[in-house]
């Protein structure tokens, strides 16, 4: 389900609900694209880059952009990955175009001429990393076409406009980062009547104007779609959404300001990112602090990897990452209880011990006795629980386990004991073992 809303509330009724209609179709997700190796033969018109020359040299990417045609894909050898391609003038190809860096690696594109890709028709940009545009509105990619950006980084791009412009803008597990630019937008501009699809992207930081912008007009207002996707700004002077723009919301997402609007598939929420890093995979991504509300806030959650390829789970995160540090608890339960309370309890005792200091959860413990009197076998069974806040050193926990009905006696008894009311970092567990209950020593 979809909802949209107006930020300044002054375009007609029937615009908005045009706008929404158009978004009637979930934007699709994607799932990891391998990369082809250099040792195997080339078929149709993939085109392989073989050096990391920024000028035009048999071999390539510049020499491969001029060679292709619309059908083209430009694959790398695996030799490559993790390089960096120092371009000497903007990579202009005049036709659609697919480039795909190395999923292991990526490929960085960089420049000091200017910006770093002119797309004429349009692309599929993947694993791929652009840096050092100064040129706007587009400093790092403009497009004339429809473009695609998988699993890739814009960041570090500082000219008159956006980083990233264009009509027709689809991103899925990208992150634009610490970018630049005046205007309209610092990170992406988009045209007149065009439209912005965030699928589990991840616009953070950038300066100098809002995060997503109109860039021209006359012409209607564009569109921008989120879904499972971040909006943060620098925090200080920026927004994340200009004015003017319509904007339509799937599964969660999170805006790190009011400024896209509201709505009940939009939380306004410090989002609590770490930073452009390397954090694996072919780019550099904003990792999530174990405390952040995009952890498993993702509803629909369609994308089955994060940028970097990490597997997600059934609730995924909002944004391009994936959080994996989870506090990892250790929980043992004692050899020996002790039992012959009045009311028939039992006491069971044990050590937990976490990764991470300061998580609080609860203990739950279950015991298990089977009694025998004469030919009649009864099951005593009881429960209790106890509260603790965990440190990285193994503490001490102590439960009272009241049975439901009957009592606890000496002798043995199965117990188990599991976490609960776990905060969404912290890892569940649970253990058993077979307990001795004895009295206390008098």
């Amino acid at each position: 389900m979809s909802q949209s809303t107006s930020r300044a509330g002054r375009w007609p009724l029937a615009l908005t609900l045009l706008a929404v209609a158009a978004c009637a179709e979930d934007p699709p997700a994607t799932a990891p694209h391998a990369t082809r190796p250099s040792g195997q033969s080339l078929d149709g018109n993939v085109i392989l880059v073989t050096n990391a020359s920024g000028a035009n040299v048999p071999g390539s990417l510049r020499w491969a952009v001029s060679i292709a045609d619309g059908t083209s894909v430009i694959n790398f050898d695996a030799s490559l990955a993790g390089d960096t391609i120092p371009l000497t003038a903007p990579l202009e190809p005049f036709a659609f175009i697919t480039i795909e860096g190395p999923a292991t690696g990526g490929i960085t594109l960089t420049t000091d001429a200017g910006r770093v890709i002119r797309l004429r028709q349009g692309g599929v940009l993947r694993n791929l990393t652009f840096s050092g545009g100064s040129d706007g509105p587009g400093s790092a990619i403009l497009t004339q076409g429809p473009l695609l950006l998988e699993h890739s980084t814009v960041s570090d791009n500082h000219g008159s406009g956006a980083a990233i412009h264009g009509h027709e803008i689809t991103l899925v597990n990208s992150t634009v980062s610490g970018n630049s630019g005046y205007g309209a937008a610092s990170a992406i501009s988009i045209a007149s009547s065009g439209q912005l699809v965030l699928t589990n992207s991840t616009v953070a930081r950038n300066e100098g104007a809002p995060s997503i912008g109109w860039l021209t007009s006359p012409g209607g207002a564009p569109l921008v779609t989120l879904r499972n996707s971040i909006l943060a700004s620098d925090g200080t002077s920026t927004r994340n959404c200009g004015d003017w723009l319509q904007l339509a919301y799937y599964g969660m997402n999170i805006s790190s300001d009011d400024s896209c609007g509201t709505s009940s598939a939009l939380r306004i929420a410090d989002p609590m990112l770490l930073g452009l890093a390397d954090n694996g995979g072919p780019t550099a991504t904003e990792g999530l602090h174990h405390q952040s509300p995009a952890l498993n806030a993702g509803v629909g959650c369609t994308v089955t990897v994060d940028q970097r390829y990490v597997a997600r789970g059934t609730t995924c995160d909002v944004g391009a990452f994936e959080f994996m540090d989870f506090t990892v608890v250790t929980l043992t339960i004692d050899a020996n209880g002790l039992t012959g309370t009045p009311n028939g309890s039992a006491t069971l005792t044990g050590t937990v011990q976490c990764s991470r200091a300061g998580d609080q959860f609860g203990v739950v413990v279950d015991l298990q006795q089977e009694q025998r009197v004469g030919k009649t076998t009864t099951l005593v069974r009881g429960g209790g629980g106890v509260g603790v806040t965990c440190s990285t050193e193994a503490q001490a926990w102590s439960a009272v386990v009241t049975p439901t009905a009957g009592g606890f006696v000496t002798g043995s008894a199965a117990a188990a004991a599991i976490t609960n009311n776990v905060p969404v970092w912290v890892e569940p567990i649970q253990t058993s073992r077979t307990v001795k209950l004895v009295r206390p020593r008098r």
